[in-house]
């Protein structure tokens, strides 16, 4: 329905055509004016760059009346980390908030970037290039909020080792319960999920480091268009379709080893709580390390449904013979701060 399907386009259009064209048909999107329908295509007010479709792939409905972060209204879907994924089914049954007598259906949403993506692409048609070197897959695996694209020309003979596969439909190579570094599936499932727990505080890197290595794969592929061209010319298309191909397969083996050395990064750098980052000056660890604490808004949230469980009795309340203890142990915070 419109909801968990053409609300993904209406994500789309929107971002493009502005937040008046999104306006006029939010209520189509929500699914609570069918007759309002949106066209079938709209006509961007200028033309779209490759950064633009690769960032209207990372949608999750943000500043919208679909927002899933949270940040937009109260959502408790969100959790803590204001995340923008949902756990499977899209619809469930719960007690009707008017009659909980009465069973009700519910919807989580369905954005265009989902943790369940199987691989993703934005295709790049290049006009001015010869006819075997026009076309450019850039390719992703999982989510495409949190995978990064490189280049693969339309006429490639081959692929990365580390994106084959059996088919379109049969899963990866080795079979996808095979745990494998050096497998794209692999790697690039295990930043995502690493983000998805503490997405205010971890996906700032991952897309950080999503935009700079679309940027150098740009760069790069404007360097190889112009060798491949000489060669096209001098040598005939095989021989340049064999360049490029090569430079493909490099491009995405590389990609997958450096994808596997950022999981390493966010591991040590986002774990038991805290965000720990270089400090030459710690001649203990090398390190400093801070917390990554709860927003106020969802330390609020607990106040709210169970404050009194928590609450830190007042020093004239405390326990008989609790005032005034010094005894506690050494947190792993205050162990990577000690010099």
């Amino acid at each position: 329905g419109a909801r968990l399907c053409e609300a993904r386009v209406w994500s789309f259009f929107g971002d493009v055509m502005g937040t008046e064209w999104a306006s006029q048909y939010e209520d189509y999107a929500l699914g609570t004016n069918l007759t309002n329908r949106m066209p079938l295509w709209v006509q961007p007010p200028k033309k779209l760059s490759l950064d633009n479709v690769f960032q209207h792939m990372r949608n999750h409905y943000e500043g919208t009346a679909l927002d899933m972060t949270g940040n937009q209204f109260a959502d408790v879907g969100a959790a803590f980390g204001n995340m923008a994924q949902r756990s499977h089914p899209l619809t469930w049954s719960a007690a009707s908030p008017e009659d909980p007598s009465v069973m009700a259906e519910f919807t989580h949403e369905r954005p265009i970037a989902t943790p369940q993506t199987g691989w993703n692409f934005v295709g790049q048609s290049r006009r001015w290039m010869p006819r075997e070197l026009s076309g450019l897959l850039w390719f992703g695996v999982d989510d495409s909020s949190t995978t990064a694209h490189f280049p693969i020309y339309g006429s490639a003979t081959s692929v990365p080792s580390s994106y084959a596969g059996k088919g379109p439909q049969d899963g990866v190579t080795p079979p996808m319960l095979a745990f494998n570094f050096q497998s794209a599936f692999t790697v690039f499932n295990l930043v995502a999920n690493w983000a998805y727990g503490r997405w205010d505080v971890i996906y700032p890197d991952v897309k950080a480091r999503i935009l700079s290595v679309e940027s150098a794969f740009q760069r790069q592929i404007t360097q190889i268009d112009q060798q491949a061209i000489v060669k096209y010319e001098k040598e005939g298309p095989a021989a340049a379709v064999a360049f490029t191909t090569q430079h493909s397969v490099q491009f995405g083996d590389a990609l997958v080893a450096q994808w596997g050395q950022f999981f390493g990064e966010l591991f040590m750098k986002y774990r038991d709580g805290y965000k720990i980052t270089v400090n030459d000056d710690n001649q203990a660890c090398g390190c400093a390390a801070g917390n990554a604490p709860y927003s106020a808004a969802w330390n609020n949230r607990i106040v709210q449904e169970n404050g009194a469980h928590f609450r830190i009795p007042a020093e004239g309340q405390m326990v008989h013979g609790m005032k005034g203890s010094s005894a506690r142990s050494a947190s792993k915070l205050d162990l990577l701060n000690r010099r």
